[in-house]
């Protein structure tokens, strides 16, 4: 009898109800066969509730439901990035439960506003795990508030896409659950470059480069050292600039009095304007090139004509190239669930959110009888040539293997139309 009283200690079973408690210690001395009746019955419920338990779905799936989460700036100056983003998760929301959901289930996105700080970021993870109880991310903001968010990623053991913002240290070492999709700022301004110089020969130039003195502009660097050192050619200059900074008259000066012909405009939105500005002031004949944070419509609108020409290193194709098969597909979608205006604020954060989406939705569908975290994360493990109708090279992964869709494409700012055009096709990720 001692035995059965430890096994029905209610202090080792917190996830009773005080109606399976009464129901355990049941005792009417003059009903003892009915006491033990019951005792059998609630042993059996017992033994159903606790391996119940122990086979529980993981946190944000149920029969009808799937809750997914994000953490993205929706406030100050990057929201440019997150509001884009935000706008095609719920496009692919309403669009995948119109089509029946993920084996039933209706999708729910949760959005978290970190404002690109990471300590914000880290707050909206556990605001999303704590009180949402999401499934998995389909959406972790930039660089350093992935970095930030990824231990609690790690431990949780969730399935996370991210099209954002890729850095070395997201996939080096590879992290179980995190999935990264396009190439790291070094690999894509090193191809561009590479292919930039040898295309429209320009080897003769003199190089000069102006970066910020971040995480970003080390890996601006990285691409730019990168590419010189493998056409066998040397840097002029290199100037870097404070975070933050908004008069670029000197660093500017520094390239021009180099005798730069070719310079590397490292900056994001506002400072890649402004260096645009101030080298048509000084009159400058050089080829610029940015990274792809500088593929934004609001780099046109705050250049102007001083943009005109301009090549971005990048690995997704204008927004507005809507003959693209997987672009004019999202166009369409955020016409019929959004307004022009949704449409009007789509920009290359669109496209990568799409594909990110359409790839988690692929490897949903392949668990959806059996939906499970360690189920979602084999699938995206084992996906081979992926591909998104031509807005990204196909996408692989594999053990240890956990970024994919690296190979750049050239891009040319046309200021006077007012949009970025190709300037070449996919290029090689070497």
């Amino acid at each position: 009898m001692a035995r059965h009283q430890a096994l029905l200690d209610p202090l080792a079973l917190p996830f009773l109800t005080p109606q399976h408690t009464r129901c355990l210690f049941h005792r009417r001395p003059e009903m003892r066969t009915l006491q033990k009746l019951t005792q059998r019955l609630c042993l059996s419920a017992l033994a159903t509730l606790t391996f119940g338990s122990a086979q529980a779905a993981d946190p944000g799936v149920t029969n009808d439901k799937l809750v997914l989460g994000a953490v993205m700036p929706l406030s100050g100056p990057p929201s440019i990035i997150g509001k884009a983003i935000a706008t095609t998760l719920k496009v692919w929301e309403q669009d995948v439960n119109a089509r029946g959901g993920i084996g039933g289930r209706k999708v729910d996105i949760r959005i978290e506003d970190d404002g690109y700080v990471p300590q914000r970021a880290v707050q909206g993870l556990k605001k999303l795990i704590d009180v949402d109880h999401i499934f998995g991310l389909i959406g972790v903001s930039g660089s350093s508030q992935l970095l930030a968010m990824l231990p609690i990623i790690d431990e949780q053991k969730i399935p996370a896409i991210n099209h954002i913002a890729v850095n070395s240290a997201h996939f080096n070492p590879p992290h179980k659950t995190l999935f990264n999709i396009g190439a790291t700022y070094c690999q894509e301004v090193s191809a561009s470059m590479k292919h930039l110089v040898t295309s429209q020969k320009l080897q003769g130039s003199k190089f000069g480069l102006i970066f910020q003195e971040d995480d970003y502009g080390v890996d601006v660097k990285c691409g730019y050292d990168q590419a010189l050192k493998e056409l066998g050619l040397k840097s002029s200059i290199e100037v870097a600039y404070k975070r933050g900074a908004k008069d670029f008259s000197a660093e500017v000066l520094s390239v021009q009095r180099a005798g730069a012909t070719f310079v590397l405009t490292g900056g994001i939105i506002t400072e890649t304007a402004a260096m645009l500005k101030e080298i048509a002031k000084n009159q400058m004949q050089v080829v610029r090139l940015a990274a792809h944070p500088s593929h934004l419509p609001a780099v046109l609108a705050l250049a102007g004509p001083a943009a005109d020409g301009m090549y971005v290193a990048e690995y997704v194709p204008p927004v507005t190239d809507t003959e693209t098969q997987g672009i004019g597909k999202l166009t369409a979608l955020t016409y019929k669930y959004f307004s022009a205006n949704e449409v009007k604020g789509m920009n290359r954060y669109s496209l990568t959110a799409y594909v990110g989406v359409q790839l988690l939705e692929s490897a949903l569908n392949a668990c959806a009888k059996n939906l499970t975290r360690a189920c979602v994360v084999e699938k995206l493990e084992q996906t081979k040539n992926f591909t998104s109708d031509g807005i990204m090279a196909p996408l692989t992964f594999g053990p240890n293997v956990r970024q994919s869709g690296t190979r750049p494409i050239l891009l040319k700012a046309n200021a006077s139309a007012g949009k970025f055009e190709r300037a070449s096709e996919f290029l090689s990720a070497k």
